[in-house]
């Protein structure tokens, strides 16, 4: 007879499986829920593969703390009506942040690097899509600190510095913002402590003292560094440049010094700001209030106002464009050499008509084709489908140029050079197009005039199936001449065919195609891939059944996921391309 284990080692056993594994995600937000209930079943299921909140774990901690924790802002982006009360919000808030709590230890000891990635990605803010959640950033400082203040230490030269504010992962007003959340969780134990301030008491805190001392020598340093460029009269020069390709020369040092609202000023005195850099900044023996109002008056409203005009003049989202252009004024000098892949399929689109730069384009297409021929060439069986609603537009450059792209390197004689398009009106069918032009510039303009569909309708899963199916049995296709993905390119909201679930269309799919002599594993992955990002979703990726992708983003990084992978997209590539960016890069794990 077996012994049976004591009840005390079971219950141990039972904590000690809690522990170790993940913590279960928030419950659905009722803003994600109401979103869902106020649309039709295909819209409903949709929604839920691609931006709702799943209340089931992915089973990798590092995708529950990417995926799950979003801001209530974001959120309230999939909310039709009716709006959200202030108490909703907040309520979803809290429950997130409780769950980044629980979830941080987790995903620390799955992988800490990835960890301190994703966290630091929770403040991202440099366009549509991007995490902005400033309260769980600020959490997980904290949790860093308590746990880890050697790591948030070492990585303080990561947040914004002099000449990289709008490139950095976070701002030097969030060391303000770190600093000032410790004196508040320890303001709290300290309500019938006499009147001693937290930041006194944390200041005793070996810990909290290297934090404090090193955000202020930080601070102090950007400041010096502004204020010797102020002397030098550079930054007049450079606000009256032409050149808007430069970064800002300042920091926002004198902007953390120059609190503009009643509770800047209160993080402000909290961490005894003004005092602590006066003992860095003003000799030992001055009268620091005279000090800093000297200082005020000659440098920091200047500076200020300088940080603020130079950002009217020289919007964040103007640069890049302009970063692209240069290198092609490079290559069409001659001065540069050619890097294959320097620029993305749709940076050299947009310039392709440019009357200085359209043949450097033609030129940069054509080495980043070869460079693909050459090596492992992964998009060799594919197909591309695209739908256009808006011809001119960033999205319509995205969509039209891997749509090219895609159609040149694809080797079988039935698809290269190919791609699908809407039809006209009423039947509205998919028609394969051979791509006509004899440079890129022609082939662009083809593409777009074939592609465009005014009536924001996406191509239906039943018919694209039907035509590839045709054109495969028309050319006495092997099976292995088949086309092993098709993507979708579309900037349609919905996608065609979605009334049915995707189990039920794939395998009815399936079997049309055995009946017609292919195996089972002709049928062709189906990539949905909606690049329209208007709406500023975070990107969302989902398989609703084997053989059918559904994405939903559009960044550079997940543009250049997307062709390193050959079109594989999974969450582990969302959470790559997330951060992916050389600024995460400079961050490490020391303890």
């Amino acid at each position: 007879m077996k012994k049976s284990m004591p009840v005390q080692v079971c219950f141990t056993f039972i904590r000690v499986l809690k522990v170790l594994s993940p913590p279960t995600p928030p419950p659905l937000p009722l803003l994600a829920r109401r979103f869902m209930a106020s649309n039709s079943k295909g819209d409903n299921d949709m929604a839920k593969n691609i931006f709702s909140i799943s209340p089931i774990s992915y089973g990798d901690p590092c995708h529950d703390l990417y995926f799950h924790v979003k801001s209530p802002e974001n959120v309230i982006r999939m909310c039709i009506s009716p709006e959200p009360t202030d108490e909703q919000v907040e309520q979803h808030n809290k429950a997130t942040i409780n769950y980044l709590k629980q979830l941080l230890p987790v995903a620390w000891s799955h992988n800490s690097l990835t960890t301190l990635k994703l966290i630091f990605n929770l403040n991202s803010f440099d366009g549509p899509g991007e995490k902005d959640f400033p309260a769980a950033f600020y959490a997980a400082a904290s949790w860093l600190h308590h746990n880890h203040p050697k790591t948030l230490l070492c990585n303080i030269p990561s947040f914004a510095s002099s000449g990289s504010f709008y490139l950095s992962i976070a701002l030097l007003w969030d060391l303000v913002e770190i600093l000032y959340g410790l004196c508040s969780e320890c303001n709290s134990l300290l309500l019938e402590q006499g009147q001693e301030s937290a930041a006194q008491t944390l200041y005793r805190d070996t810990h909290y003292k290297l934090l404090h001392d090193r955000v202020m020598e930080f601070l102090a340093e950007q400041l010096k560094s502004d204020i010797d460029k102020l002397k030098q009269h550079r930054l007049k020069m450079e606000l009256e440049s032409k050149d808007n390709d430069k970064l800002l020369l300042v920091s926002q040092a004198a902007e953390c010094c120059t609190p503009s609202s009643p509770e800047q000023v209160q993080a402000t005195r909290a961490i005894l700001l003004f005092e602590s850099l006066g003992r860095i900044l003003f000799p030992q023996e001055s009268d620091q209030s005279e000090e800093w109002e000297r200082l005020r008056k000659e440098f920091l409203e200047p500076l200020t106002e300088y940080s603020r005009r130079r950002t009217q003049v020289y919007p964040i989202r103007v640069r890049e464009p302009c970063v692209v252009k240069m290198y092609l004024e490079e290559v069409k000098a001659g001065g540069s050499i050619i890097k294959s892949d320097a620029l993305l399929p749709n940076d050299i689109i947009r310039y392709v008509k440019d009357k200085d730069v359209g043949e450097a384009a033609e030129i940069q297409w054509k080495a980043m084709m070869e460079n693909m021929y050459q090596g492992e060439n992964k998009f060799k069986n594919c197909l591309a489908v695209c739908n256009i609603t808006y011809a001119m537009s960033a999205v319509a450059e995205l969509a039209a140029s891997l749509g090219i792209l895609v159609s040149e390197l694809s080797e079988e004689p039935a698809w290269k050079g190919k791609v699908i398009t809407l039809g006209p009106l009423p039947d509205k069918l998919p028609l394969l197009h051979s791509i006509q032009g004899s440079d890129l510039k022609s082939r662009y303009d083809f593409v777009i005039s074939t592609c465009s569909n005014r009536l924001s309708e996406a191509p239906d899963f039943d018919q694209v199936c039907d035509l590839i199916l045709e054109v495969a049995v028309n050319h006495n296709l092997k099976a292995e001449q088949m086309i092993k993905k098709v993507f979708v390119l579309t900037d349609s909201v919905r996608f065609g065919g979605c009334s049915t679930s995707w189990k039920t269309l794939y395998e009815a799919k399936r079997s049309k195609f055995k009946e017609h002599g292919y195996g089972d594993d002709a049928m062709p992955h189906i990539l949905f891939w909606n690049i329209w990002d208007f709406g500023g979703f975070m990107p969302r990726v989902e398989e609703p059944h084997p053989g059918v992708t559904l994405l939903r983003g559009n960044s550079k990084t997940l543009i250049k996921s997307f062709l390193d992978n050959g079109g594989e997209i999974g969450r582990h590539h969302l959470l790559e391309a997330a951060i992916a960016n050389k600024e995460y890069q400079t961050l490490s794990v020391v303890d």
